[in-house]
C-alpha cells in the first residue's frame, strides 16, 4: 500500500507507467497456466489483452504474447501433480486404518483445530499391509493434545477419504484445489481420543523456537481456552471444503457430530456478550504467530462481514504495519540524527531497516505461503527503490508476480496471491486520481495532512476492494462492502496494536522483561478487544452491510478487469482502447442475455446438491423462477447454507428463491436455511407444521418474522400451482401422522400437466411408502429422489415399481453407508439406474417441453465406467464436458 504523504506538498499527479515489453508476456503466461483448467476463459482473456493499445516503443507483438500464453500452458501442465495411479484398496474403506507419515504443514484453524499435511504417507491396517499411499495425506485434529511441528512423524488413526467432496456446478472445486499441493486424501481424527500419536520429533530448531515463543506470549496474556463442539469421532461426514488453502469461506475441516444446544445467537452468527475480550486475546496470536484456534467461526464471520478479513490474514497488510513501523524508526532517527540522511536518502535507508523487520515476522508468521509471497512483494517494491524506480509499486508488483510464478506456477490458482495482485494494481492504478486531487485541499499545513492521510486510507481501501470485488463476489458468493470501516480499524491496527505486541513479543523473550512484555501484550488485547465491541456495536445497529449477490460468470469477470483497466488509462490520460473496451462491454453484457433466453425456454431442471450428508435439490422453472426444497445441514460449525447451497444457487443468478420448502425439520435437511433466510430473497415459505428441536427452531422462526416471509404448513391434499402447466402435489403426511421424525416428511410429486417429473419424499421410511403405494395413489415421475438418502430402511419394491422411475438420485455424505447395496439392486431390477452425490457430486436433470428427461449431468467423473450406472451412458453423454 503506497505510503500517504506527509505534506500535502508531495501529492503530484502521476500517470500509470506504460507497461514495459515483458510485462504484457507475463500476464499472458499466468493466463497460460491458468489455461490448464479453464482453457476457454484463458484464451479469451488473452484476446482481451491483445485488443489493449501497445504505446511503447518496442511493445510486445501479439506472437510473444501467444508464446507467453503457451508457455504458461505447458509449464502448468508439467507442475500439475498426477493422481496416484493404485491407491491402496483401503482408502475408501468404511474402516479406520493408520497413517504414518512427516510433517509438512502445520495450520491452526479456528475452535482449536489444527489442519496438518503429511508426506512421505504408508498405511497399515485392514487390507493395508503398510501400503504407501501414493500422495500427501491432509489431516484435521480436532481436539489435538499436542501441537505438530514441521518435521515431526506423526501416526494417525481415521478412515480415509478423498478430497472429493461439494462438487456442484459454478461452485469452488475442493478436490482440485487440494491437487495443487498433491493432496488426494485427508482423514479426521481426535486428539483427545488417542488417535494421533507423535512417533518422532523433527530437527526444525526454528519452528521449535517459535513454537516456545508461542507459548510465552500465550502464558503472558492467560489465553481462556477456546469453545469448542463435541464431534463425531469417525468424521463421517468431514466437510472437504475447509481443507482448501484459499478457503472462500469459513469452514471446518471436519464434520463435528451433534452439538450441545447453541444460542440462537451463535446460530445467528452474533458473539456471545463475553466474545469481544476472549476475541481480543485471540487475536494477539493470530497477528503475530498465524494462529487462529482461539477464534471461534462467529467471531471471524464478524470481521469478514466488515470487510476486514485481509488484516488477520498475515500478507500485505500486515507486512505493510511493519514496514510502517521501519518508517517511524527511520524518522526517529534521523530526528536525533539527521546527517544520517546525507549517507543514504530515506527511502533506501526505510528498505533496509525494514528488511530484518520484515523477515522477522514472516519466521513469527510460520512462514505461511501468503506471508512469504507478501515478503517477497516487499523485496521486489524495496529493489525497485533501491535501483531508483519512480514506479516502485507497479514495477515491484511485476517482478514479484514474476518470481511467484516462475518458481511455483501453480501459485497463479492461489485466490489469495490472485487477491493481493488484484488490491495492488487496483491501488497503483487509481492513486493518481487521488494524488492530483489531494493537492488542492483547503485548510493550513497540519489540517491539510491529517485529512490527506485520513481520505488516503479511505481512497486505498475503496480502490483496493474496486480492485478485488469482481473476484471476491465470484468466490463467496456475498458482498461485504464496508470500507469505511477501515477508518476505525486500521489506524489502531497498524499505529498502535501492531507496534504493542510485536514489541510485546520482544520483550517476554528476554530474561527479566516479561512483566513489561506482558503488559504491552495485555495492552494490544485490550485494543483488539474495543475493536470486536466496535465491530459487534456496528453489527447491532446493522451497519455490517453483507448481502448475498449474483456471482458473475467468468466472461462478466473479464468485462470487469477489462473496463477497469481501461479506466486505469483513461486515469492516466493515455489514449482510450476503443477495441478494449468494446469487447470488455459485450463479455459484460452477453451473460445476461444468454441468461434472458434459458429462461424464455418452457423448461424444468433438477439439481440435487451435493451437500454431504443431507439433502438439498434445487427446481429451475421457466421464467428462472426457483424451488429449493431442504438446503442440507452438517452438526457442528460448518455451515452447508453458506458455504454449499448459497454459491450452488448465486451462480449466475441473483440470491432469490421463489419457494423454500423443508420436508421435516432434522438438521440434516434444514439446518442450511439459516444462512439462506438471512440473505436471499425468498417469496414464500412451507413446512410440514413442525420445529426443529434446541436452538435451531427459534432460530428459524425468528429469521422468518425479521424478514417477513410468509410461511405455510402443508399437508395431503394440498396442491400448489407453479404456472405453465407445473403443479406440486403434497401427498403425506396426513391429519394423524406424527411430523417431528422421518416419517412425517413432505412426500411432495412434481407434475407438468399431469404428467410426474420427479417425486420428493425426504426421509419417509418403509412403513410409509409401502402405505403410499397400497393406496393406489399416482406415484409416477421421471425422477425419484431416494427416501431417506437410499438407506435401507426405506426400501421398498412396491413403492419403487408404483414411481416407475427412469433415474434415481441419492443425496448422500461420504460415510460408506449410502445408498444402500440392496436399494441399488432394487432399482436395477427395474431397469432404473442410480446416480449418488457422494459418487458423481451434484446433479442436474433437464426436462423437454413433454416433461421428458432430455439429459442428464453429473458433475464428477459422468464418463468413467467405474462410476456410470447402466442405462445412463446415452443421457450422459448428450451433455458432454458439461461436468467440467
Amino acid at each position: 500500500m503506497p505510503n500517504p504523504p506527509q505534506s500535502p506538498g508531495s501529492f503530484r499527479p502521476r500517470g500509470l507507467p506504460p507497461l514495459l515489453p515483458w510485462q504484457p508476456c507475463l500476464v499472458a503466461y499466468a493466463a497460460g497456466i491458468l489455461g490448464v483448467a479453464h482453457f476457454l476463459p484463458a484464451c479469451c482473456a488473452l484476446g482481451l489483452l491483445a485488443l489493449f493499445p501497445r504505446p511503447a516503443p518496442g511493445s510486445t507483438r501479439p506472437v510473444a504474447l501467444i508464446l507467453a500464453f503457451g508457455l504458461g500452458l505447458a509449464a502448468g501442465s508439467w507442475a500439475m501433480p498426477a493422481p496416484p495411479k493404485n491407491p491402496p484398496p483401503c482408502v475408501e474403506g468404511t474402516s479406520p486404518v493408520t497413517a504414518r507419515g512427516t510433517v509438512a504443514e502445520v495450520d491452526p484453524r479456528p475452535e482449536g483445530r489444527l489442519a496438518v499435511v503429511l508426506d512421505a504417507v504408508r498405511l497399515s491396517g485392514q487390507g493395508c499391509p503398510d501400503a504407501p499411499l501414493g500422495s500427501r495425506l491432509a489431516v484435521t485434529i480436532d481436539h489435538p493434545a499436542f501441537t505438530p511441528l514441521p518435521g515431526d512423524v506423526l501416526a494417525v488413526t481415521g478412515r480415509m477419504r478423498s478430497t472429493a467432496g461439494f462438487a456442484n456446478p459454478g461452485t469452488t472445486d475442493f478436490a482440485f484445489l487440494r491437487r495443487l499441493d498433491g493432496i488426494f486424501f485427508r482423514t479426521y481424527a481426535r486428539g483427545d481420543r488417542n488417535q494421533v500419536a507423535r512417533l518422532e520429533s523433527g530437527r526444525n530448531p526454528p519452528a521449535r523456537w517459535r513454537l516456545a515463543l508461542q507459548a510465552q506470549v500465550a502464558k503472558a496474556l492467560t489465553l481462556p481456552p477456546v469453545p469448542t463442539q463435541e464431534t463425531r469421532p469417525d468424521g463421517s461426514t468431514a466437510a472437504p471444503g475447509a481443507e482448501a488453502d484459499a478457503a472462500p469461506m469459513p469452514a471446518s475441516a471436519a464434520t463435528p457430530g451433534r452439538p450441545p444446544a447453541a444460542s440462537p445467537a451463535a446460530l445467528a452468527g452474533r458473539p456471545e456478550p463475553d466474545a469481544a475480550a476472549r476475541a481480543g486475546r485471540a487475536m494477539i496470536p493470530a497477528l503475530l504467530f498465524d494462529d487462529k484456534s482461539g477464534f471461534t467461526e462467529a467471531d471471524l464471520d464478524l470481521v469478514r462481514r466488515a470487510s476486514l478479513a485481509h488484516t488477520l490474514a498475515l500478507s500485505g497488510m500486515n507486512v505493510g504495519y511493519v514496514a510502517a513501523m521501519a518508517v517511524a524508526l527511520t524518522m526517529l532517527a534521523g530526528t536525533f540524527f539527521p546527517g544520517i540522511y546525507l549517507r543514504l536518502a530515506r527511502p533506501r535507508l526505510v528498505v533496509l531497516v525494514a528488511a530484518p523487520l520484515v523477515a522477522a515476522y514472516c519466521w513469527l508468521g510460520g512462514a505461511s505461503p501468503s506471508l512469504v509471497r507478501a515478503a517477497l512483494m516487499f523485496a521486489a517494491f524495496g529493489l525497485m527503490l533501491l535501483l531508483g524506480r519512480d514506479k516502485a509499486l507497479f514495477d515491484g508488483l511485476f517482478l514479484a508476480l514474476a518470481a511467484f510464478l516462475l518458481v511455483s506456477p501453480l501459485s497463479a490458482f492461489s485466490a489469495s496471491l490472485q487477491l493481493s495482485v488484484l488490491a495492488v494494481a487496483g491501488i497503483a492504478a487509481l492513486w493518481p486520481l487521488y494524488s492530483r486531487w489531494a493537492d488542492r485541499l483547503p485548510g493550513p499545513g497540519p489540517v491539510r495532512t491529517g485529512l490527506a492521510w485520513s481520505l488516503g486510507i479511505l481512497w486505498t481501501s475503496v480502490t483496493a476492494e474496486a480492485a478485488v470485488l469482481p473476484l471476491l463476489t465470484r468466490l463467496f458468493g456475498d458482498l461485504p462492502f464496508n470500507p469505511w470501516i477501515n477508518l476505525l480499524w486500521l489506524p489502531v491496527l497498524g499505529a498502535v496494536v501492531m507496534p504493542l505486541l510485536l514489541t510485546g513479543a520482544a520483550l517476554v523473550a528476554v530474561p527479566g522483561l516479561e512483566t513489561a512484555g506482558s503488559l504491552l501484550l495485555t495492552l494490544a488485547a485490550d485494543c483488539c478487544a474495543w475493536l470486536m465491541r466496535l465491530l459487534a456495536g456496528l453489527d447491532a445497529g446493522g451497519l455490517l452491510v453483507s448481502r448475498p449477490v449474483l456471482r458473475p460468470w467468468w466472461p462478466e469477470m473479464l468485462g470487469c478487469y477489462g473496463l477497469l483497466a481501461v479506466l486505469a488509462m483513461v486515469v492516466a490520460g493515455r489514449s482510450r482502447p476503443l477495441a478494449a473496451t468494446a469487447a470488455s462491454l459485450v463479455l459484460l453484457i452477453a451473460p445476461t442475455a444468454w441468461r434472458l433466453v434459458e429462461d424464455a425456454r418452457p423448461t424444468v431442471s433438477l439439481t440435487v446438491l451435493d451437500v454431504g450428508q443431507g439433502q438439498s435439490a434445487a427446481v429451475t422453472l421457466p421464467g428462472g423462477r426457483r424451488l429449493l426444497i431442504d438446503a442440507g445441514g452438517l452438526f457442528g460449525s460448518f455451515d452447508v447454507g453458506r458455504a454449499v447451497v448459497g454459491p450452488s444457487l448465486t451462480d449466475g443468478r441473483p440470491p432469490r428463491i421463489d419457494r423454500a420448502m423443508a420436508s421435516h425439520p432434522h438438521s440434516d435437511h434444514v439446518k442450511g436455511f439459516l444462512w439462506l433466510l438471512g440473505g436471499f430473497d425468498i417469496g414464500a415459505w412451507h413446512d410440514n407444521g413442525a420445529s426443529p428441536e434446541g436452538a435451531l427452531g427459534p432460530a428459524l422462526d425468528a429469521a422468518l418474522a425479521r424478514r417477513g416471509i410468509p410461511r405455510q404448513s402443508l399437508a395431503d391434499g394440498d396442491s400448489i400451482d407453479l404456472g405453465h402447466g407445473l403443479a406440486l402435489a403434497v401427498l403425506h403426511p396426513g391429519p394423524g401422522d406424527d411430523r417431528t421424525g422421518n416419517n412425517g416428511s413432505l412426500i411432495l410429486r412434481l407434475t407438468q400437466n399431469g404428467h410426474g417429473l420427479a417425486l420428493f419424499p425426504g426421509d419417509a421410511e418403509t412403513g410409509v411408502l409401502r402405505r403410499l403405494a397400497a393406496a393406489g395413489r399416482d406415484l409416477r415421475a421421471e425422477v425419484l429422489l431416494l427416501p431417506h438418502h437410499g438407506s435401507s430402511s426405506s426400501l421398498t419394491q412396491r413403492f419403487y415399481a408404483a414411481v416407475a422411475p427412469k433415474i434415481a438420485i441419492a443425496s448422500a455424505g461420504d460415510s460408506g453407508h449410502y445408498p444402500s447395496a440392496k436399494v441399488v439392486e432394487a432399482l436395477k431390477r427395474l431397469s432404473c439406474p442410480t446416480l449418488a452425490t457422494n459418487r458423481h457430486g451434484a446433479v442436474t436433470v433437464r426436462f423437454d417441453a413433454t416433461g421428458r428427461i432430455s439429459d442428464v449431468d453429473a458433475r464428477r467423473q459422468p464418463n468413467d465406467p467405474a462410476v456410470l450406472p447402466d442405462g445412463l451412458s446415452g443421457l450422459l453423454s448428450a451433455t458432454p464436458g458439461k461436468h467440467h
